[in-house]
């Protein structure tokens, strides 16, 4: 593999180590690297996730697992208790669900009511309370997502014109999720 060189950050990645952990222990070791760098993400700040393939217990089958830091915590110390874990078949039928309602939107009911269905959703009896980023992990097609909270980010994001700023500072490279 073929590692950049980066100016403003810095590439805390070790794959000797990664490479002895099992998918979920790489996933905390991610997030603790990310965490590591202030000018990744804030204190408190930021989620990561993973979607897995794991062996239901009941089903005695491989089912996509989504692990996603939970609320609370910090990356940079997160272990793997600060992680929930939910079936994504489960969270892909909450979408359904939502799409179904007529009080959709921002702080509404149906919003509201999706972050109280995520406790139906649990693998392996987790006790985790989820994210409220829970769906952005979930839904967006990637198997492993990093959603930060760089303050040089939120200044920008926080702009009027921030679709713009966001492509024009990173082209095809991220995207602005309104």
């Amino acid at each position: 593999m073929i590692r950049k060189s980066y100016t403003f950050v810095n590439d805390l990645w070790n794959e000797a180590e990664a490479s002895k952990l099992d998918p979920v222990g790489r996933l905390v070791y991610r997030s603790n690297k990310l965490g590591a760098d202030r000018r990744i993400t804030n204190t408190g700040g930021g989620n990561t996730s993973s979607k897995i393939t794991e062996e239901d217990p009941l089903a005695v089958e491989s089912v996509e697992v989504l692990w996603v830091k939970g609320s609370g915590g910090d990356l940079r110390t997160a272990t793997r208790e600060n992680f929930s874990s939910l079936y994504q078949s489960k969270l892909v039928d909450l979408q359904r669900l939502y799409a179904r309602r007529t009080d959709q939107g921002l702080k509404s009911p149906a919003e509201d009511d999706m972050v109280a269905m995520y406790h139906h959703c649990t693998f392996g009896l987790n006790p985790r309370a989820s994210s409220i980023d829970t769906p952005l992990h979930s839904f967006i097609p990637a198997k492993h997502v990093d959603h930060m909270h760089p303050n040089a980010i939120i200044a920008f994001a926080a702009s009027s014109h921030c679709r713009d700023i966001t492509r024009e500072i990173f082209g095809d490279e991220m995207d602005y999720v309104p």
